[in-house]
């Protein structure tokens, strides 16, 4: 769940002169550097989304199926203390299997519907997705983690990374002669999550048919039901003016 955090990519000037003209490269001597910041960070929120899968020669007969699983998946979520608003079940989809029959050679009809959880209290995940990953007609799992105050992480992950690129901008200026002067402008990235993807791909969630379907016997157990760090890495890109060293008196 964790979500993408854009923050406005347009270069920020910071230029006090009312007369400026903007151009493709400042008029005073600058440096250019790009500063990056890292945290991990234990996620205090999650989701979880799978797919309710019943194939039947009687379509009633796998309405009745998946609507008693969906009421399986409403009873655990109850007990675990999660509101019923935060257990989304999403439109039922009926089709036929193309090349599968039933033994009178009838049709096989097919049900699904997508189950997507919020887990607000994330001492619930292994209780939650253990409890479902073993039930018959559940496939397609895939798991989200996030924090209920990114902003404020992202936040602070761009100013370590302004900090970071100071750093480096004076060491360039020393090495040329000079001094680091104001900051003239900064212009964040997005904040990027480096951590390994738990369960299935959302992609490889949707699809249909034959052995490209995610099934449920195919989750490394251990992988879903553990709760990985955040791994945030925040880079900028950051210009400073350089000035002169002050002049040393005799």
């Amino acid at each position: 769940m964790l979500k993408t955090r854009l923050r406005t990519a347009a270069l920020v000037l910071l230029v006090a002169s009312s007369g400026a003209v903007a151009s493709s490269v400042p008029d005073y001597p600058f440096v250019h550097v790009t500063g990056s910041s890292f945290q991990a960070v234990v996620p205090d929120l999650a989701s979880l989304d799978f797919e309710i899968v019943v194939p039947d020669a009687d379509p009633a007969a796998a309405r009745a199926v998946l609507e008693a699983r969906v009421g399986e998946v409403r009873d655990l979520a109850r007990q675990l203390g999660i509101e019923g608003d935060d257990v989304v079940v999403r439109e039922v989809r009926q089709g036929i299997r193309k090349e599968e029959r039933a033994a009178n050679g009838a049709p096989v009809y097919e049900l699904r519907c997508d189950v997507h959880i919020n887990v607000r209290n994330v001492a619930n995940w292994a209780a939650l997705a253990g409890g479902l990953l073993g039930k018959p007609n559940l496939d397609g799992f895939a798991s989200a983690f996030d924090r209920s105050d990114m902003d404020t992480i992202h936040d602070e992950l761009v100013t370590q990374a302004i900090q970071d690129a100071r750093r480096q901008a004076d060491v360039m200026a020393a090495a040329g002669g000079r001094r680091v002067g104001g900051l003239m402008g900064a212009t964040p990235e997005a904040l990027k999550n480096l951590s390994t993807a738990m369960g299935l791909e959302r992609a490889e969630f949707r699809r249909d048919g034959g052995a490209d379907r995610a099934r449920a016997q195919d989750v490394d157990r251990e992988q879903l039901l553990a709760v990985p760090a955040l791994k945030l890495r925040q880079p900028v890109d950051v210009i400073f003016r350089l000035e002169n060293l002050p002049r040393r008196t005799r």
